[in-house]
């Protein structure tokens, strides 16, 4: 089976300030390949954020805007499913798409939350996804889009094996 991880960062707020976008591309249950971009949001940062993921409005100066990375984007989601931890990333590009005036991508959204719920269901700690990653022993540097979109794909894949399917169905 093959799925796509993703993770953003928003420079404040409002969810449509996306500032950082990180992609894993899985199959079999591997990380296959990986991409990751820095957003201009057209925004700005409130410091709170930055305390968070470190992003800053000169770490995005020069960057591409969210539409100039959308045909990227469409081309590595359409018709793929697409897996994101808790509603806040399919929320943001929602959110983000309404902004620019863009179509929303033709994908199935996967919530890891959900799956891993269903296949954990008296986990400790929560379904955070710092508490999964250290209960299943998965080094990442959290609130980098990148890394956290790896995370949220090897979480999902562990997920699903734990409950003997490679697709999921709610």
């Amino acid at each position: 089976m093959k799925f796509i991880s993703l993770d953003v960062e928003t420079a404040n707020p409002d969810m449509a300030s996306i500032c950082q976008v990180g992609v894993g591309i899985f199959e079999n249950g591997k990380l296959a390949e990986t991409w990751k971009a820095y957003v201009d949001p057209q925004d700005y940062f409130h410091w709170r954020f930055t305390q968070i993921h470190g992003i800053t409005a000169s770490s995005v100066a020069g960057k591409r805007t969210l539409p100039r990375i959308y045909p990227k984007l469409r081309r590595l989601f359409e018709g793929n499913t697409v897996v994101h931890h808790s509603p806040f990333d399919r929320t943001a590009f929602r959110k983000a798409f309404d902004k620019y005036g863009l179509e929303p991508f033709e994908v199935n959204w996967v919530d890891s939350v959900q799956v891993a719920r269903r296949a954990w269901p008296n986990l400790i700690g929560g379904y955070g996804l710092a508490n999964l990653a250290c209960h299943f022993d998965i080094e990442f540097r959290h609130h980098d889009a990148l890394e956290d979109s790896v995370a949220c794909g090897r979480i999902f894949a562990l997920a699903l094996k734990k409950l003997g399917t490679d697709r999921w169905s709610p």
